[in-house]
């Protein structure tokens, strides 16, 4: 079985994992100071992008700030999170340049059967249809008053 050379080269260029044991757990206070650094750069580059439009590259961004902020907003609350970018909200701009259409619709499509028998207004403004309802209520009624106890 022959061994190419220059794979063996290949894999001594990949770094490898630090054997040293000073990991250490981020304290409460330098974790937001991170995420703050990570969401205001994220907004800085939104409004540089920003005259890009609606791009593949602001969705991606804006919902990698939405995640940011959902991060943030578990440790300190939202009003001190937009504080820090000006009020500016990812959840907004994302509407704002992404409108959801309203064709788009979730769930199963109802049948044409159930969609006919649904009450709508002008079914109950049609006096035909209060007619007929009102003579079967008098039918009942009147079946109910002969009746034997």
């Amino acid at each position: 079985m022959d061994i190419d050379p220059q794979a063996s080269s290949v894999s001594a260029d990949t770094q490898l994992r630090p054997k040293s044991p000073d990991v250490r757990v981020l304290s409460k206070e330098e974790r937001i100071q991170l995420l703050v650094r990570e969401h205001v750069a994220l907004w800085k580059k939104f409004l540089v992008d920003q005259p890009l439009g609606a791009s593949e590259g602001n969705r991606a961004l804006l919902t990698q700030a939405q995640d940011s902020q959902r991060a943030l907003q578990k440790l300190i609350p939202r009003a001190e999170v937009e504080e820090y970018v000006k009020g500016w909200n990812p959840w907004t701009e994302k509407k704002n340049l992404f409108p959801v259409l309203q064709q788009e619709r979730n769930g199963k499509n109802r049948s044409s059967s159930s969609r006919s028998n649904s009450y709508k207004a002008p079914k109950m403004n049609d006096p035909r249809r209060w007619k007929r309802l009102m003579k079967a209520c008098h039918t009942l009624e009147s079946g109910y008053m002969n009746m034997e106890d």
